[in-house]
This record gives C-alpha cells, sequence and structure tokens, in this order.
C-alpha cells in the first residue's frame, strides 16, 4: 500500500494544551475559509484543512477533545488534507454536539454545498489520497482510491470506546447494490482482540445490533434514477438510514450528498490502562469518481468516565 505523504505527532507533542492546538488549527485553516463562506454564518458551514498538520491539530482538539493527552499517541493522517474538514451548525446530523470532523473521498469544502437535481455527479472529486489500502481492499472486494486514513494510539481510561458517526455518499441510490461501494472502516486493534486485518485488527463500523458492516449495500431504500426523480421503494436496514436525493428532504439546500445514514456509534469492550490502536479509512471503491464521506461527531471519542478534574476544556 501507498501510504506516503504521512504526518505524525507524536505524544510529547500531546502536552500541549488541546484550546491552543485547535487556536492554531484555525489560524492554519479556518479563518481564510471563513472570510469566503461569512453568508453562511449561522447555517451548516464546512471549513477544509490546509495541510497535514492542521489535520492532526483537528483530531486532537476536536475529536479527541474528552480524552486526557497523556492516554492518545502517534495521531498519524495519510491522505489529502483538502479531504478533511471542521464542521459546525449540523444540527441535522442527530449528534448532541452540532460539531465536528467531515473526512471525505473528494474534497471536504464541497460537503456544505447544495445538492443538485438532474444530475448523479453533485460531489465526484480525485483527490491525491491514499492508493490501494488493503484493508478496506480486504473488507470490501474491490480496489480502493481516494483514501483518507487517521490512526492512532489510546490508552482506555474505562472499559468501552466509543464515538459517533454518520456516513454519506453520493453513489446513493443509483449503484445501490452494485458490485462496488465505497468503503468505510474502524480497524480496532490491540489486547484480547483477534480480527482478519493488519495487527490482528477488526471493523467496528458496524450496522447497531449486528456483525454487518455500514455500507451503500447495506443500509439503503433501495436502487433508484437520478436526483430528484422519486424514492426508491425498497428498504435494507432502513431505520438507520435518510434521504437527501429528493428537493424536498430537508437538507437538500445544505448538504451535498444524496443520502446519509442517522447517527451511529461505534464501540468495543476494552481493557482500562492498556494501549490500542484505531485505525479510521475511508475510499472510494472500484474507481475514483462519486464521493463519499464520514462525519465524526465533536468530543464523541471516549473510553469511559473520566475521573473529575482530569477533562480538559476547549473551545467550544
Amino acid at each position: 500500500m501507498n501510504k506516503d505523504p504521512g504526518f505524525t505527532m507524536t505524544q510529547t507533542a500531546f502536552s500541549m494544551k488541546k484550546n491552543y492546538i485547535f487556536f492554531l488549527f484555525l489560524l492554519s485553516c479556518m479563518i481564510p475559509g471563513l472570510q469566503q463562506k461569512a453568508s453562511a454564518q449561522y447555517g451548516f458551514t464546512v471549513q477544509p484543512c490546509a495541510d497535514s498538520a492542521a489535520v492532526v491539530a483537528l483530531f486532537d482538539s476536536v475529536f479527541l477533545s474528552r480524552m486526557p493527552p497523556q492516554s492518545i499517541a502517534n495521531i498519524t493522517f495519510y491522505g489529502d488534507p483538502v479531504a478533511v474538514g471542521y464542521f459546525k451548525n449540523a444540527n441535522f446530523l442527530g449528534f448532541v454536539k452540532h460539531k465536528g470532523i467531515v473526512l471525505t473521498t473528494g474534497k471536504s469544502e464541497f460537503t456544505d454545498n447544495s445538492n443538485q437535481c438532474n444530475t448523479e455527479q453533485n460531489a465526484s472529486t480525485n483527490n491525491s489520497g491514499v492508493e490501494g489500502d488493503p484493508d478496506l481492499e480486504q473488507l470490501a472486494g474491490v480496489s480502493s482510491h481516494d483514501g483518507c486514513i487517521i490512526e492512532f494510539d489510546f490508552k482506555p481510561v474505562g472499559d468501552t470506546a466509543r464515538f459517533n458517526y454518520v456516513f454519506a455518499s453520493e453513489e446513493y441510490h443509483e449503484y445501490v447494490n452494485a458490485s462496488f461501494n465505497d468503503m468505510l472502516g474502524f480497524f480496532l486493534s490491540g489486547p484480547e482482540i483477534s480480527g482478519p486485518f493488519s495487527d490482528s485488527a477488526i471493523n467496528i463500523a458496524l450496522i447497531p445490533g449486528t456483525t454487518i458492516r455500514v455500507a451503500i449495500n447495506t443500509i439503503n431504500f433501495g436502487k433508484g434514477g437520478i436526483t430528484c426523480t422519486g424514492k426508491p421503494t425498497g428498504c435494507k436496514n432502513c431505520e438507520w438510514f435518510k434521504d437527501n436525493s429528493q428537493s424536498s428532504d430537508p437538507v437538500f439546500s445544505k448538504f451535498v450528498y444524496d443520502a446519509l445514514t442517522t447517527a451511529l456509534s461505534a464501540k468495543q469492550a476494552v481493557e482500562h490502562g492498556q494501549w490500542y490502536h484505531i485505525k479510521i479509512a475511508l475510499s472510494d471503491g472500484g474507481d475514483a469518481i462519486y464521493d463519499s464521506a464520514v462525519l465524526l461527531e465533536r468530543g464523541s471519542f471516549k473510553t469511559g468516565s473520566i475521573k473529575k478534574g482530569i477533562g480538559i476544556h476547549i473551545m467550544d
């Protein structure tokens, strides 16, 4: 697998306060975007990252904000920084907090664009992301392209690791039940975990209460036509599904993808005080067109109750 370029921040660097890291992220990547999107100040917006350092700072200060710094190490990003962005005012996702991080197989700046009628390709862009990730290819059985991968080590303070996310794709509904779909995997490895992926990892991006991976072919309304021509009539695990392919859908004018899942939770039992590794990975499947995204809720990564006084407050 070609993972270059990569960017790593070691545990020593995490001794900085998370407020300061997030402030640096604001300076490096959000402020220019805010000037361009001032008219959308109170609506759903996404600010893309400028470089790999900004991606790492964003994950540390936003996604991992509830983790003690000494319990996080070796955050590493592989892919194109423009594929990652900070979102806010996303009340439609079903998260308690309406802010977080979006990873895409295209460009994150397109996420808050309006969907469009009479076209299949409102979000279909290439980036300089990872090609040929072996775990994603093993998971889905097709070639992977435009990959966006973040991984890190963590030491649980409790007995369960969990976080909240939403999967969205432009492949809905035209490519439901196709032989290739874009791929999403949360690959977790560590003590007492034994699975088929690298470092004996398991995939925890699963439909709740099942061992079925989250994908276009496993959560959908069935196969349909071009946007705005009517909803498909099928149902496969559709209790976890939200359509965005019709102009009457609530977020059609502010969210580019044709459909998305409800808010889901990835979780796995872990051992307190032991080091684990997680790889959050997304890529196009079979070809490099029709983008997908995974949106991660701010501060939702946690591993149990943190004793009073350990938590770190960051800007909201």
